[in-house]
């Protein structure tokens, strides 16, 4: 069971998504996305670069090197996953992962203005 905490958190006005991301749930999924890449995709038989662009980019998160939110549009693999080319569970498990660091949201939940900024409640793992 995964204890959620529910937070007020900036928008990002130019995006429309959070400021700020779950970390705890990011560094979770990049760890889950690692462990199928790493178990599931022959790095000789890499047709769409995955051991090149999504482990340098787990592994960035999982080192705190790495700024974030990233914006979603400099995410790889978006052709690769929009026309469905990519294994279908990899492709769920990055698909997850590409929401949390780009600061998507999952669920919209209550907008609050303080001081002319927008805000919305997000639920950040703990």
């Amino acid at each position: 069971m995964t204890l959620t905490k529910r937070k007020l958190v900036k928008v990002d006005e130019e995006t429309g998504d959070y400021a700020e991301v779950d970390k705890v749930r990011l560094k979770r999924e990049a760890r889950e996305l690692m462990e199928y890449i790493e178990r599931n995709i022959d790095p000789r038989k890499d047709e769409y670069g995955i051991w090149e662009s999504v482990v340098p980019l787990c592994q960035d998160v999982l080192a705190d090197k790495i700024q974030l939110p990233v914006s979603f549009f400099n995410l790889p693999l978006r052709y690769e996953s929009r026309e469905q080319l990519l294994e279908p569970r990899f492709d769920e498990l990055f698909s997850e992962f590409k929401l949390t660091i780009s600061g998507a949201a999952r669920e919209i939940l209550d907008e609050v203005i303080i001081d002319g900024v927008r805000y919305m409640y997000a639920d950040f793992e703990e």
